[in-house]
């Protein structure tokens, strides 16, 4: 989906006006049918305002051009559910909610997040052995964990 009917769904789905949601991102009517049509996009500090005010993430707002995956446990971030915040309830689309959260790391061992991560991969098709031996290799490849072993 593009941006103009993301934007157009997100409008219609909060029952606003392009008034209201050019008052709501603080912009004018015309900025809002501009987005709509296609002509422009919101600058990346509207982009921003609309997260907030929406609780979206910028990601999702952009028709999720990029795939999102957690820097510390390499989780696909798929759902804004997911994705963690910062103190201020804005997202944070570099981090889950299980590893970041209120501004704070969850983990500083990654020995520990591979423990977390085993009880909750391994199954029928993937042995425990399998699923930290993968951890082990994977971890060390996020932004997270590079350089701080």
């Amino acid at each position: 989906m593009e941006i103009k009917d993301i934007l157009r769904n997100l409008r219609e789905r909060n029952h606003l006006t392009q008034d209201q949601m050019a008052e709501r991102a603080m912009v004018t009517r015309q900025a809002v049918s501009r987005w709509e049509t296609g002509e422009t996009q919101p600058s990346t500090d509207t982009l921003q305002v609309l997260s907030r005010e929406f609780n979206i993430s910028i990601n999702t707002l952009l028709g999720s051009p990029r795939q999102l995956i957690c820097q510390c446990c390499g989780m696909p971030l798929a759902e804004d559910d997911f994705i963690s915040r910062e103190k201020d309830g804005s997202f944070n689309e570099d981090y889950c909610k299980w590893c970041y959260a209120d501004g704070k790391y969850t983990y500083d061992d990654m020995d520990k997040l591979i423990d977390v991560c085993v009880t909750h991969m391994a199954n029928e098709n993937f042995s425990e052995e399998q699923v930290r031996t993968y951890m082990k290799q994977m971890l060390p490849k996020l932004n997270y964990w590079k350089g701080r072993i």
